[in-house]
């Protein structure tokens, strides 16, 4: 009882806060941010629209003439340009540490386990436009820790072991007692390949991140890509398969059809003599239409030996300023659960707000999850809640509350970050994180320092 009376507490904080604003003024700014594994700071919201819930991942177009002495192509993300090859990154540095306080432990105990997490990773990214009708696309990176030779060697195994993974053995690290493997390190989070037949017909084969469903906090409707939507950083970009896309979009509309082909990614089955199958390669179909203020999609989803799934997606704006969306899932079975053709519904629905002014934002979202047996551990009911002030006081300190609750399992987090950033390059993040179990409430502190993250 007591966790969900601090929830209703943090979730009525909220609107009684966003809904008290006399000014309603334009909803540009709503929803943006960086890409952190661990930190939730969710202050900067900034270029956030309906359009952008459908836009590609990738470098923006930008131009590199400077407007003034104090701005170049290196704060705007673009290192060297040629006019047909684009090359930019970011590092992300930084020190989190949590400490957590719990009934059969005392305070002295508590700091003394304080964790200390280093963030220290880097992003590569390459745009090369080699002709007008060739696109070719990578974004790479470098988790924290790294491979190091005072630390690590290579293990070498016979020919033809794998890691576990579906990776040569080659690709594992041992570092004495502890070994992991070297994807953890070095990963590709896209590379991609963009050619066009005609003007209204294009191509995209690779590694890439979908734009599929609608939902910020949860989208049932993304079906296709690798990972779900973190709430807690909804803004971090999710892991995407390798898939070929085709899209067609109708002359002098913003109405498409996409088509999707997914090959079996279940390559750690190569070392058991199975797959992946050409028998289980997934097919996804959906078309968008734009009517006044609002887009809906409707798309299909198909894989063998998995619960064929239909979805309806819809986003727009009310009464000008409020920005919704929605995504209703069918599923023709449980998931994982083999010959079972019980129909299993799914829904979302959320509402974003921001007033300018007050540099304030708001957003709720809530989802229905029908699939009692799936993997997310979000079955039933769910709902999470944001408010945001960018500015807090004065122009250096922001405010962010979050919270997220499920009420079927009686679980959920919730956290209050105060930031501090006297200047670009550093920032110090504090304030309590609380974690909802069925029979317990633990309370953290949690300290978050930027140290000299930037893009290049």
């Amino acid at each position: 009882m007591k966790k969900l009376i601090l929830f209703t507490i943090i979730s009525l904080t909220i609107f009684t806060q966003g809904f008290s604003q006399s000014d309603f003024p334009s909803d540009d700014e709503i929803f943006g941010g960086s890409s952190s594994d661990f930190d939730t700071d969710l202050s900067d919201f900034s270029d956030f629209s309906d359009d952008s819930l459908f836009e590609d991942d990738g470098i923006i177009e930008v131009d590199t003439t400077p407007t003034d002495a104090k701005t170049s192509d290196l704060s705007k993300g673009i290192l060297f340009q040629t006019g047909s090859v684009k090359i930019g990154g970011a590092f992300d540095l930084g020190l989190t540490t949590l400490t957590s306080f719990q009934k059969n432990k005392d305070a002295a105990k508590s700091f003394e386990e304080t964790l200390l997490l280093p963030k220290a990773s880097a992003q590569l990214t390459i745009d090369a436009r080699p002709t007008e009708n060739l696109r070719l696309y990578l974004k790479t990176g470098i988790h924290y820790p790294y491979v190091t030779e005072s630390y690590s060697t290579l293990v070498t195994t016979p020919t033809g072991a794998t890691s576990g993974t579906g990776l040569p053995s080659n690709f594992v690290v041992n570092g004495g007692s502890n070994s992991f493997n070297i994807a953890n390190i070095f990963y590709i989070k896209e590379l991609f390949s963009d050619f066009n037949i005609g003007q209204n017909v294009g191509f995209r084969f690779g590694k890439q991140t979908v734009s599929w469903g609608v939902g910020y906090f949860y989208s049932p409707a993304d079906v296709i890509n690798l990972t779900r939507i973190n709430p807690e950083d909804p803004t971090a970009q999710v892991e995407g398969p390798l898939a070929l896309r085709s899209q067609i979009v109708f002359p002098g509309t913003q109405n498409a059809i996409w088509a999707y082909i997914i090959p079996d990614n279940n390559f750690a089955a190569v070392a058991q003599g199975a797959g992946p199958y050409l028998k289980n390669t997934a097919f996804a179909l959906k078309g968008d239409v734009v009517l006044g203020n609002f887009e809906f999609g409707l798309g299909a989803w198909y894989k063998n030996q998995n619960p064929a799934k239909i979805m309806l997606t819809t986003t727009g704006t009310i009464f000008r300023t409020y920005s919704i969306f929605s995504e209703l899932v069918l599923s023709i079975g449980k998931d994982n659960v083999p010959e079972d053709y019980t129909p299993v519904f799914q829904g979302t629905l959320g509402i974003l707000k921001s007033w300018t002014k007050q540099n304030l934002t708001i957003g709720l979202q809530y989802y229905y999850n029908g699939q009692e047996f799936s993997a997310s551990q979000n079955y039933g009911h769910n709902i999470a809640s944001l408010i945001t002030f960018s500015k807090f006081l004065f122009s250096d300190l922001s405010l962010s509350l979050f919270g997220q609750y499920n009420f079927d399992n009686n679980n959920g987090t919730a956290f209050c970050d105060l930031k501090y950033s006297p200047i670009k390059e550093f920032s110090v993040t504090a304030g309590p994180y609380f974690t909802f179990t069925k029979d317990n409430v633990i309370t953290s502190i949690k300290l978050v320092f930027n140290l000299g993250s930037g893009k290049f």
